[in-house]
């Protein structure tokens, strides 16, 4: 690995982007008047020793301070920082989520539930961030102030202090390829949202209507539960193997090959699952056709025929909408 390169980079990347070249051109013309015409890797690190802690030499680059409570501990509290945020969301919304279903009576329509459900999220999500932001900082500000730490170098991310072999444990990742933590707890969330939408279609896929004011009320299913349900083995399967990929997507960070490929396997297998399932003539609730046929005045074929060109559209957007994001993948896996 080229310590130069890593070192360059974990300097200008604190910068902004508009001096990024430049600063790095000056700072690598440095380094090589620094060292020998016949340089070796021990070379490098000593001369690097010398520039210190990357973090260090470019807050000396900028005009303003880069810090909110002080250079000592600044990375490695907007590490934390970093780090605990989307898991704190993650958690707020499913103790949400949990508690709304463990509330639930029946008494109230689903939907109803859900829209209550998400507006507590909202306000919940900030006041969690909030005390997050406070305690952290509290936390650090006595770090650096009590002087908890045995060193007055900066801390890295780790909380130890900085040398330039940490910087063959750095892996340069272009910003198009990172996997970010916020798409890693969408796509959980929107794993957790779809399954539980599956296996209770038949409260919440339907007809709501408002009766007497008194909100949405649950009329009928437009699904068949049992049909749904007659396909739980492959839906659990793929809801393990969509698990498993944002576990292992969590772990290398970035779009590979590897990850494209799984991600794709994936995707490709759901769409044929999809087909199938709704390919069954018997997915639908018999009774829409009547009902729907009865409100707008119509003969029951024209309703059928309506229902089935609804259907195969959003069959063709969700298989377009996959192949998009395939595609996507792999771009990304290239750069």
């Amino acid at each position: 690995m080229n310590l130069i390169d890593t070192y360059i980079y974990e300097v200008t990347r604190r910068l902004p982007e508009k001096t990024r070249e430049d600063i790095a051109m000056e700072l690598r013309s440095t380094i090589e008047d620094m060292l020998p015409e016949k340089y070796t890797e021990e070379n490098v690190i000593e001369q690097l020793e010398k520039l210190g802690n990357p973090a260090v030499l470019a807050a000396s680059y900028r005009e303003t301070p880069n810090y909110l409570i002080g250079p000592k501990v600044y990375d490695a509290y907007i590490h934390t920082i970093k780090r605990i945020i989307p898991w704190a969301i993650l958690v707020t919304i499913l103790v949400h989520v949990v508690e709304s279903i463990v509330r639930f009576t029946g008494e109230q329509a689903i939907l109803d539930v859900m829209i209550g459900t998400f507006a507590n999220i909202v306000p919940s999500i900030l006041m969690t961030l909030i005390q997050l932001f406070f305690w952290v900082t509290i936390v650090f500000i006595v770090i650096e102030r009590v002087g908890l730490s045995k060193t007055d170098l900066p801390l890295t991310k780790n909380g130890v202090s900085w040398s330039p072999r940490d910087l063959k444990n750095i892996i340069i990742i272009p910003r198009k390829k990172l996997i970010s933590k916020g798409e890693i707890i969408f796509s959980f969330i929107w794993i957790v949202l779809w399954a539980l939408v599956y296996f209770n279609a038949d409260h919440l896929v339907g007809i709501y209507q408002s009766i007497n004011g008194d909100g949405l009320q649950f009329i009928m299913p437009i699904l068949n539960q049992e049909v749904l349900l007659s396909y739980w083995p492959i839906i659990v399967a793929f809801i393990a193997l969509e698990i498993g990929l944002i576990l292992y997507k969590l772990k290398v960070g970035q779009w590979t090959y590897s990850v494209a490929w799984l991600n794709a396997i994936i995707h490709v297998a759901s769409i044929f699952t999809f087909f199938i399932i709704a390919s069954n003539p018997n997915l639908y609730n018999s009774e829409i056709i009547p009902y729907f046929a009865d409100i707008i005045e119509t003969n029951a074929i024209s309703v059928e025929n309506t229902i089935k060109w609804i259907w195969w559209s959003m069959i063709i957007t969700f298989v377009v909408t996959i192949a998009i994001e395939i595609y996507d993948t792999f771009r990304k896996a290239r750069m």
